[in-house]
């Protein structure tokens, strides 16, 4: 399996909130007490979800959802980390005045699963991940009943559903911080920012988990922290921060230097445990780059965000970033699905702990299968791509590839919005196919 250069794709990965992915307008109608949707083109959508509402697990609707009793809990569940006041949402969902007329927008995108934000198909059929945000069948045929019904608000709780608490980090073993607080020198809305961190570390140590605490959640789109492992390394890294005006240097999709990915989060991901028994290593007197990616539209006051992590002097089994990758390939245009593939002979035995799909704006769909002796099984199944949505996915059960098996990665892509070829490389305008794998060596 590769030792991917995971620093030319990292910077861009990210994962967004539900309204602009899914291409909403934040102006809502101004009726808030019953909204019977005017929204015809999720009228087919209503009606080909109908069966499942009939046929889910909970059996037929005996009376039409309300949102107190049913919705309620489930925005609060799986919406509104980003949909409340202050979240990186365009509108909020944490009040019936607030969801209510966007009923059949939340609907829809439930039908369509645009959200909740999620690139992998969790349904079991290619595997399931580690608190994957995924609707059951019968919570979508409950958001689609109750649009359908003109969203009734039902009897008031008087109480204020929140969502789930965030996870915390129970131990801090070691704080890297942008040395000083950063905002853009000129106006600007996407923003890729590099800053050189001193861990300190007298020996090497393992990242076990981490937790982010951004200084600005309103403009933090995401961030990566990378490893730099030698002194050349370091040196170019502090090359560009000298040329480059201001705090840190900019830095768009990648460090810009040879670098090791170690931890990465988006919007309302703020962290969490990596697999138990791994963890990845910090070199002893090394030093690191945390990027920033800043979208400014809420404003240009300072941000100084700090990355906890828990380290621990060894693990059971070190971890690392390896993947599946095609390089330097051209897509035609005006097609709405070009495949590109790529085939990896196994050269040990691995245990693959989580994957991370990755493609540029003009992914659609992504699968990973493992050729092994037992014949073919699936790794990894994409069916509804976002860029702005990747994240790595830790498996339920981890799964094992051995020597000599082979992992087959497609992606498939619509350009049929350019009239031009599409080449591989690193701008978000170019393309690349990978599956990015947290594994563990076997033996």
């Amino acid at each position: 399996m590769q030792r991917l250069p995971i620093a030319i794709v990292a910077g861009h990965v990210a994962l967004r909130c539900v309204g602009g992915c899914a291409g909403a307008s934040s102006e809502a109608p101004s009726e808030t007490s019953t909204h019977a949707s005017s929204d015809t083109s999720s009228s087919a959508l209503f009606e080909a979800s109908s069966e499942a509402s009939s046929s889910s697990s909970s059996g037929a609707l005996a009376a039409a959802p309300t949102y107190y009793r049913d919705v309620a809990p489930l925005l609060a569940s799986m919406c509104t980390e980003c949909h409340r006041s202050g979240g990186i949402a365009p509108f909020g969902l944490s009040t019936y005045e607030e969801a209510a007329p966007f009923a059949a927008l939340v609907a829809r995108s439930a039908v369509e699963r645009t959200m909740p934000p999620y690139n992998l198909d969790n349904s079991g059929a290619c595997n399931t991940y580690v608190g994957a945000p995924w609707l059951a069948d019968g919570d979508i045929a409950t958001l689609t009943a109750w649009a359908q019904a003109g969203a009734p608000a039902g009897d008031p709780t008087h109480e204020t559903l929140e969502s789930p608490p965030a996870w915390q980090l129970d131990r801090v073993d070691l704080t890297l911080e942008m040395p000083v607080p950063y905002a853009p020198i000129e106006p600007i809305v996407d923003d890729y920012r590099c800053f050189i961190l001193e861990p300190d570390l007298d020996e090497d140590a393992f990242v076990t988990a981490f937790e982010v605490r951004l200084g600005r959640p309103d403009v933090v789109h995401h961030l990566t922290l990378y490893a730099l492992d030698s002194a050349k390394d370091e040196q170019d890294a502090a090359a560009l921060d000298a040329a480059d005006e201001g705090p840190g240097y900019t830095c768009f999709g990648e460090a810009q230097v040879p670098s090791r990915w170690l931890v990465g989060t988006g919007p309302h991901d703020r962290g969490g445990p990596l697999p138990a028994g791994t963890g990845l290593r910090i070199g002893a007197g090394r030093k690191a780059v945390l990027q920033l990616h800043y979208n400014w539209h809420n404003g240009s006051a300072p941000d100084r965000t700090a990355v906890d992590l828990k380290l621990e002097p060894m693990v059971p089994r070190e971890a690392a970033i390896q993947g599946v990758s095609k390089t330097h390939f051209e897509l035609p245009p005006g097609q709405p699905a070009v495949l590109v593939q790529a085939t990896e002979t196994m050269d040990a035995d691995y245990t693959v702990w989580g994957v991370w799909p990755h493609m540029h704006n003009l992914g659609r769909e992504l699968r990973v299968t493992a050729k092994h002796a037992g014949g073919e099984s699936c790794v990894a199944q994409v069916n509804r791509y976002q860029f702005h949505w990747q994240l790595f996915a830790f498996y339920e059960q981890p799964l094992h590839v051995r020597e000599g098996d082979t992992l087959h990665l497609t992606c498939t892509y619509d350009t049929t919005g350019r009239d031009t070829p599409t080449k591989w490389g690193f701008g978000t305008d170019d393309e690349m196919c990978i599956g990015f794998f947290y594994v563990t060596r076997d033996g």
